[in-house]
């Protein structure tokens, strides 16, 4: 039987106690360490989760034996460096997104890691959620033929007090925040991205708070992405095609609902044009109507956490002794943070 992996968490903030709790649901792997800026809190985090190890250093988990991978879930100005250490030290790594600032320290991060040789894949969890696997899926089965276009978005209130490093001036904002998911979500489903533009809203800080962008795919496919740190927005995608459109319904980042529609409406007699008229001037039959839509959803449901398609698959790769992800590979995450890089030279 395989040894368990050995995880130290580097981060002691909200996503690293998710992550913690995440893994306990992942056969085959488990967390070993927690590590902080403090020892201090490194120990009361780690044993407030049954946590054995508190690391009050990165130095002291680089240097565990005891220790087969990092999670890095501590502030975004710290993850490439982060990341770099610990490949460079023989760990394999998954990097809470986004694994970088901006595109020259992705490129260092990428660098290292092909350099080491070492397993290092984003933690971008949503492409690894069934619902939207499905989705993917059933746009590259050709199951809703040409694929032409998709919509995303996500966006729900988030103030400076209840989640104060969304407003941080290095790492923060809506791109590296939200957007992130869905230019990551375009580019599985639609390919390469050759043309970006991008709408921003800043707010006094300077901060990136709201953001829509238009991107341009190889063969001329469409996206069309919103992503929002102050407006409830839908927090759905859909990928449609010249034969069909699926939807992945609300909320996106913890999708279990997935909807296909046809293209096009069944042909009729001319003759029954008045009678199908008259019907769809009664209540009942356009309620019935909406019923019988929403029963083709699809309910794929990913298990006692969100995160844990994620790992399993994480997992997986580190005992095929793989460097990077067949579905995240490390040039998709080096593309994504160049049109995020990209949006930033949008708005100024």
């Amino acid at each position: 039987m395989a040894q368990d992996i050995r995880v130290a968490v580097i981060g002691t903030g909200y996503i690293a106690h998710t992550m913690i709790a995440a893994i306990g649901h992942v056969s085959g792997m488990q967390v070993v360490g927690v590590c902080s800026r403090t020892a201090e809190r490194a120990r009361m985090v780690a044993d407030s989760l049954g946590v054995a190890t508190a690391y009050g250093t990165l130095d002291a988990v680089l240097a565990d034996p005891a220790v087969d991978m990092v999670y890095i879930g501590n502030s975004t100005a710290d993850h490439a460096d982060v990341a770099i250490r610990a490949l460079e030290a023989g760990k394999a790594v998954l990097g809470e997104k986004p694994f970088a600032v901006d595109a020259q320290e992705a490129e260092r991060v990428v660098a290292a890691a092909r350099r080491t040789g070492k397993l290092f894949m984003e933690a971008v969890a949503t492409p690894f959620l069934p619902a939207v696997r499905a989705a993917l899926d059933q746009a590259a089965s050709g199951g809703l033929g040409t694929v032409r276009h998709l919509s995303a978005s996500f966006g729900y209130p988030a103030s400076t007090t209840s989640h104060p490093g969304l407003y941080a001036e290095a790492g923060g904002g809506v791109l590296l925040d939200r957007a992130i998911y869905l230019v990551t979500l375009a580019r599985l489903a639609l390919g390469p991205i050759e043309h970006s533009r991008a709408t921003i809203t800043r707010d006094a800080d300077g901060i990136d708070t709201e953001t829509a962008l238009l991107l341009t795919h190889a063969g001329g496919a469409t996206s069309q992405l919103t992503a929002s740190l102050t407006t409830l927005l839908g927090n759905s995608m859909t990928i449609s095609g010249d034969r069909g459109a699926v939807t992945v319904s609300a909320p996106l980042l913890s999708a279990e609902q997935v909807m296909a529609e046809t293209a096009g409406l069944p042909e009729r007699p001319a003759t029954s044009a008045g009678t199908h008229n008259a019907l769809k001037e009664r209540p009942l039959v356009r309620r019935l109507a909406s019923l019988a839509r929403l029963r083709k959803n699809r309910f794929v449901p990913f298990g006692r956490s969100p995160y844990v398609p994620e790992l399993e698959h994480f997992r997986d790769l580190y005992r095929a002794r793989a460097q990077e992800s067949q579905v995240l590979p490390l040039q998709l995450s080096l593309d994504v943070m160049r049109v995020l890089d990209a949006a930033r030279d949008d708005r100024r």
